[in-house]
């Protein structure tokens, strides 16, 4: 009902679907939540993959899921739509899935299982009027493994927002990857530039952007390279916002955020004064354990309101 209540729907027509074009009733909304979650290698079947969970363990994540009042959902490490659909029903959500071709399988650390694939996904809640403008396979570096972004458009809020989920290379935690020689650096310093310039021809031609995901980088910190080159454009600042700039992340052990949810000046107009937040499993309480984890992150949200 809640969720009844924030996409609120103004006025509705029909639209034809086009070819590579996803198309849903044209709606105006009021509000939206804006959610990431690295859900952590989730499976279409009981008992396989790195995280092998069962029955119990997607109703547990369909229900936390539930909790979280989302409507436009970026999931890293996700297998399939079928394997999506079993925490986002496909009776309340459109998803658009990474159409990245499957890559080679790997022997799981500590359960010895062979993985299941890793690709990047957008829920939306129905009712949301979105295109589909495709997938942003340049942040894959025609390298077989790396995850490639997904980019819809949505159509029914004031001014358009084309928003990307993404998930880039992991391993390089360091302020300035281009410092190390690390070969995990090597790759996100050439995915840096291809997101930046995704954004930069956007905030060019005034169109309004939201980029979430696990960016396996602490964006938030000072003196942050990656941070510092996306809020540079031709010698100009930029005034992007992060929903984490003053959040830590969940977990126990790393409480320096890699997940991230970044709005263009012309989105940042619409964010909600606090309502960023991190969702813990058990609760709100930021006493959550380990053992407690559904996955090895926790969501992030953030809401836009378009009064």
């Amino acid at each position: 009902m809640k969720n009844i209540l924030r996409v609120s729907l103004i006025c509705i027509s029909a639209c034809i679907a086009l070819s590579q074009t996803s198309c849903q009733r044209e709606a105006k909304v009021q509000k939206l939540r804006f959610v990431s979650w690295n859900i952590e290698h989730l499976a279409e079947n009981n008992g396989e993959g790195c995280v092998p969970r069962q029955e119990e363990d997607y109703i547990r994540l369909r229900d936390f899921a539930q909790s979280l009042e989302g409507d436009i959902i970026s999931l890293q490490e996700v297998e399939s739509e079928k394997a999506i659909a079993r925490v986002f029903p496909k009776s309340e959500w459109n998803i658009v899935l990474s159409d990245r071709p499957q890559s080679s399988s790997y022997e799981c650390r500590g359960n010895g299982q062979q993985s299941t694939q890793q690709r990047v996904a957008l829920a939306i809640r129905k009712g949301i009027a979105f295109e589909k403008p495709g997938n942003f396979k340049a942040l894959a570096l025609d390298r077989t493994g790396l995850r490639y972004g997904v980019v819809v458009r949505l159509t029914g809020t004031p001014d358009t927002i084309d928003v990307m989920a993404v998930h880039l290379k992991s391993g390089c935690f360091v302020p300035d990857y281009s410092t190390s020689e690390r070969k995990a650096c090597e790759v996100l310093e050439q995915q840096v530039p291809l997101l930046d310039q995704w954004g930069e021809d956007r905030i060019k031609n005034k169109q309004s952007f939201v980029i979430m995901g696990d960016f396996n980088n602490r964006l938030t910190n000072e003196g942050n390279k990656f941070w510092e080159v996306l809020t540079e454009m031709d010698g100009d600042s930029i005034n992007l916002k992060n929903s984490m700039q003053k959040l830590d992340g969940c977990h126990p052990r790393y409480p320096l955020p890699i997940d991230h949810i970044l709005m263009d000046p012309l989105v940042s107009k619409y964010q909600v004064e606090g309502s960023q937040k991190v969702h813990y499993f058990p609760s709100s309480s930021a006493t959550m354990t380990e053992e407690e984890m559904l996955s090895d992150h926790c969501p992030i949200s953030v809401v836009l309101d378009f009064h």
